[in-house]
């Protein structure tokens, strides 16, 4: 319901602070398909924070941040 709630205004940037950290892997793949397909379809931008992974694996950009400090990691899309 969250995430159909933040989309539906069609918003240029989407804010998804562990957006799956409550959820189990099948639904969790759900939810960041969702964003993911809501963001291409609306050429929105998604900022989101995890500890996962797979979760970072979405992402076409990567910025660590360890001991305070932050560290972009590259990516070829």
């Amino acid at each position: 319901v969250a995430v159909a709630r933040a989309l539906v205004t069609g918003p240029r940037v989407l804010f998804a602070d562990e957006p799956t950290g409550a959820l189990d892997s099948l639904n969790g793949e759900r939810v960041m398909d969702l964003l993911t397909d809501a963001a291409r379809s609306t050429n929105a931008a998604v900022v989101l924070v995890t500890h996962e992974a797979r979760v970072a694996a979405y992402s076409d950009r990567e910025i660590v941040v360890r001991d305070g400090k932050s560290r972009d990691m590259e990516r070829i899309v």
